[in-house]
Formats: C-alpha cells, structure tokens, sequence
C-alpha cells in the first residue's frame, strides 16, 4: 500500500484527489489542508467516511508539522496541490501567493529532500503565457504574465533546482483550467452559474474574447495518478483535453443549457490588468505515455451544473 498526503486537500482539485486516490486499490492518504477560505471540510465528506483516509489541519510553510506527518504515516508520495490560485486576488496582493506558492512548495522541497519522499507537484498551464497560434508543449519557454502565475512558475524553478542539486525525485504537471463539482464560487464557471442561477448580471471583462482551455476536474486527477504510476522521474507533463472555448461561448453554452436568455443576462465589464488572451497546450507528451482518458464536454459541464443547482 502506497502512503500518499495530498496537501491542499480541501480544496477544489485536492479533493477529488483524495476521493479518485481512495476509489483505487493500495492507497492510504493523507489529507493535509490549512484550511483558508478556498478549502472546506465538506470537500471531505465523503473521504471521512473511508478508513483509509487521515486528515491534518496545517500550512504547507510549517516544516516542523509536515514532517513530522509524514514521519507519522510514512509517506511515499506527496502530491501538492496546495496553493493560491485566482488570479484576481494575486492583482490585489501577491503576498499570500509568494506565502503558498513559493515558501510553502520551498518547505515542501526540504521534506522531501530530508525523507526521500517522491513529489507530484502540481502546477499550471499559465506559466507558459499567452499563445495566439498553436500550442505549448512541455520544452516551451515559459514566460508567466501576471503575479499567479509567476509565483507557480517560481515553484517549478524550485522544484527543479532540487532534482538538479539534491536529486530529489519529481514530477511536475501543468493543468488546463479545471471545472467540475466543488469549484469555487470566485471561478468563472461557478460564477457565471452563481449570477444566472440568483438572476444577476454575469460580468464578463472585456469582450469575452480570451479563449482558454477545459479540463474536467476528474480526468485531471486520473491523469495524475496514471503519472505518477508511469512515468520516470524529473519530467514535466501538460494535461489538458484540448476542449478550446471562448469564455463568452462558455457563457451562452451555460445560458443555453440553464434555459436563460443571453443577452439580458451579461455586462461587459472593464478587462483585468495584463489579462492573457489565450492559453493553449499540447497534450502529446501525456498521449504518448498511454493516458487518453478523456471525458465528454457537453456530459460533464451538465453534472458541473446540476452539482451547482
């Protein structure tokens, strides 16, 4: 049996993690969470119930107890999804993110470096930048564009500075946008289903234009576990299912299938600073390791809104 602490494991993506991690044979996880305000226990509920499942309230930033955890339960694997991730609020103030997103994965680094523990650290596609033509793929420069995203790509020059110096063993991942049940509210589609569902106005910045890529949460953390299980240390992977959408089609794909009428239901709204245009990733790299696992959109975006309603 494989001892696995999934840091941030409250949150969106940790928790079907946790959930795809305890469906499987051989795994006992632990849950590691400071729960900000991103992470809810309620995440958990479901995982609570399994007695393979352990949770630790604490900050990725307080060595002392994420080693002592991992001392405690013997873990094999640490799978950090743990970190600040709207970009919004990185406009705001990166300090929080430098705190996570660059400490904390800092912190994460020299237990796994003191422990040999493996890291599956989970990062973005945003650190690539914007792409007007085609796609990035994993040999690409990567040139992050606002303070989100500049502290992740901070994270992955960490990571690798360890595996170059202390030979640590990692795997690095980079996500497209992620949607499905337990997103929060602050993301674009809960919020678009939010304001429809309270009848408000959805704000959309700009003109709606930027075009972004869709992963459905569960194919995500099913490509990590398949990752993790076959691929070699030290290599970094894109996953994505290549489901390109302009944000304002997203938005009346949603009006449409919540039976609200479009243009009645948006504002246009004044653009976020430095707001990329358009984020694209090959996911070759992943297909020629074997996963090709990928959900239908239309199926899943239904059970993201009936989740939500």
């Amino acid at each position: 049996m494989k001892n696995i602490l999934v840091t941030g494991c409250a949150g969106f993506i940790g928790s079907h993690a946790v959930d795809y991690f305890l469906s499987k044979e051989g795994y006992f996880v632990i849950g590691y969470d400071v729960l900000t305000y991103a992470g809810k226990k309620d995440n958990l509920k479901n995982a609570v119930k399994s007695k393979n499942f352990k949770f630790v309230k604490g900050d990725i930033c307080d060595n002392f107890l994420l080693q002592k955890t991992c001392k405690d339960y013997n873990i094999d694997w640490i799978v950090n999804f743990a970190a600040e991730t709207h970009v919004d609020n990185s406009i705001e103030s990166v300090d929080s993110f430098i705190h996570s997103n660059v400490k904390g994965v800092s912190s994460i680094l020299d237990v796994c470096r003191e422990l040999d523990i493996k890291l599956l650290h989970v990062s973005t596609d945003e650190v690539y930048g914007s792409k007007l033509k085609g796609s990035f793929d994993e040999e690409s420069k990567i040139n992050p564009r606002n303070p989100y995203s500049a502290t992740k790509a901070a994270a992955e020059h960490l990571v690798n500075s360890y595996i170059n110096t202390f030979s640590i063993k990692a795997i690095i991942v980079r996500p497209s946008n992620n949607f499905g049940p337990r997103q929060h509210k602050e993301k674009l589609l809960p919020k678009i289903i939010k304001c429809l569902k309270e009848n408000k106005k959805i704000p959309i910045y700009g003109s709606g234009n930027q075009i972004r890529e869709w992963l459905y949460v569960k194919d995500n953390v099913a490509a990590i576990e398949f990752i993790m299980l076959k691929s070699k240390m030290g290599e970094t992977y894109n996953i994505t299912s290549n489901q390109e959408m302009k944000n304002i089609d997203l938005v009346k794909k949603v009006c449409k299938l919540l039976d609200k009428d479009f243009n009645i239901s948006i504002q246009f709204v004044k653009d976020r600073l430095g707001h990329d245009f358009r984020y694209s990733i090959t996911n070759k790299k992943l297909i020629d390791l074997g996963f090709d696992s990928f959900s239908n959109f239309e199926l899943c975006l239904n059970e993201t809104l009936k989740e939500k309603g």
